[in-house]
């Protein structure tokens, strides 16, 4: 693979230990917003070979309603440039990740579909400032753990380390507040394709809704099960912290419909399996990585060009699950890839820590900041997981939702998938709620059937 050579000054810079972590110069920041860099730090020019195209500023897709919902697919008539399986997968070695080619070498017949590449990702023009200061002001501190002085914008836009890239991610913009509805499937290892939770959700990020002030919480999260049938009515209540350290970890409550009650569950985070996915991935794999950063390092390895799951509105919005989970796989004509260049990432656990995974590698793409494709390695270094994360743009509001996912368990031959939207209401935007809606006492009371 490729590494552009503006990511390959970083990576060689990079320090040995996060505890010595550098800092952005005044003259790098400068370059936000620039001829050379985006204003939250993406490349602006196209690839070498003109497969990844120039970043395209102020791009307005198909009329939608201004509060969102099910978006329109903006790419409709697109037909694959050319598409890729175990046959010729060499050919295409060094754009492909690890955990692609596992999925290609397991499966004859699951294939990569290759579109035209977009690159349509934007950002509100108060958010490019914020992030232009947030440059040269925040602190990664707690090797990695902790963020001092972040404000709005995003954190690290010139990354000098592999932890700074995942809490770029942690703190991508998906706007102050919005709803959804959504359900997740587990495909067993014969190919029944089970409910495992159907949810509306809403979720809030304190970190933008007030760009001047430092945030406790960078995201709050309550959900209500609709569905399956055995878990209607319950809830679960979630806050991020953006600095462990000070205020400890992650918080999860859940309200019990049978029992009547909340608790909060300190086995919430890490290696923990999900039972609201039926055990198909880790709390911390949830949207890719949704976990507090110090049980591992994190390394950043460089910049390179992929070819990556994006733009993926005909899967998660207009798909039914009958035609979009196979019974081995995700149905691979649904699922559009793209050429993009995206920011590598290995994570290895650190000794004396504990966790299920000896390796996380990830990969982030470099216009939203998010993660677009995972892979975990169990303890005797043998991939486990492999994992897709099927971004969608919002252009009305020039936001990144919450990324849906589709998760293979290459042990145990299953998959799952976390945030199906076809079919429902979307992603709604909404005022943020006011913070007595957002307590382990406002759920209990309107727990209830």
């Amino acid at each position: 693979m490729k590494i552009s050579q503006v990511a390959l000054s970083f990576a060689l810079s990079l320090p040995l230990s996060m505890s010595a972590l550098a800092t952005v110069s005044t003259e790098e920041a400068a370059q936000l917003g620039g001829d050379k860099l985006t204003g939250i730090g993406a490349e602006r020019a196209g690839s070498a070979d003109g497969s990844i195209p120039a970043w395209t500023p102020n791009w307005k897709g198909p009329n939608m309603p201004q509060e969102g919902g099910i978006y329109p697919d903006p790419f409709p008539g697109e037909k694959p440039q050319y598409s890729i399986s175990a046959a010729n997968m060499a050919q295409y070695a060094d754009k492909l990740s690890e955990g692609t080619k596992a999925l290609l070498s397991r499966w004859p017949d699951f294939k990569v579909e290759v579109y035209k590449s977009h690159r349509v990702v934007d950002f509100p023009d108060w958010l490019k400032a914020d992030t232009a200061k947030n440059a040269t002001r925040v602190q990664n501190t707690s090797d990695g753990s902790d963020l001092n002085g972040a404000m709005g914008g995003y954190p690290f836009p010139i990354p000098k380390s592999g932890a700074e890239v995942i809490w770029n991610h942690n703190l991508r913009y998906y706007g102050p507040a919005y709803r959804s509805t959504f359900s997740g499937y587990l495909i067993d290892s014969s190919g029944n394709r089970i409910m495992t939770h159907e949810l509306e959700n809403y979720t809030e990020s304190p970190y933008h809704e007030r760009p001047d002030e430092p945030a406790q919480y960078f995201q709050r999260r309550l959900s209500t099960y609709i569905g399956p049938p055995r878990s209607v009515g319950e809830k679960s209540l979630n806050y991020m912290v953006t600095n462990f350290k000070k205020d400890g970890r992650n918080k999860n409550w859940i309200y019990n419909q049978g029992q009547r009650r909340v608790r909060l569950t300190p086995d919430f985070g890490y290696d923990i399996p999900m039972a609201m996915a039926g055990g198909a991935y880790f709390f911390d794999e949830l949207g890719m990585w949704e976990g507090q950063l110090d049980r591992f390092d994190f390394k950043l390895v460089g910049k390179k060009e992929m070819l990556v799951p994006y733009n993926n509105y005909k899967f998660i919005m207009h798909s039914s699950p009958e035609q979009a989970y196979g019974k081995q796989f995700a149905n691979p004509d649904l699922v559009r890839w793209e050429p993009h260049r995206v920011w590598v990432v290995e994570a290895t656990l650190k000794p004396g820590m504990r966790h299920a995974q000896s390796k996380k590698v990830f990969y982030v793409d470099e216009d939203s900041w998010s993660i677009v494709l995972y892979e975990g390695y169990d303890q005797a270094g043998k991939m486990m997981r492999s994992a897709q994360g099927l971004l969608t743009y919002d252009w009305n509001t020039k936001s990144v939702p919450n990324t849906p996912m589709i998760i293979y368990d290459l042990g145990k031959g299953q998959y799952g998938s976390s945030m199906h939207l076809a079919g429902s209401t979307g992603y709604v935007r909404i005022p943020r709620w006011p913070n007595s809606k957002m307590t382990p006492d406002s759920m209990a009371g309107s727990g209830i059937r």
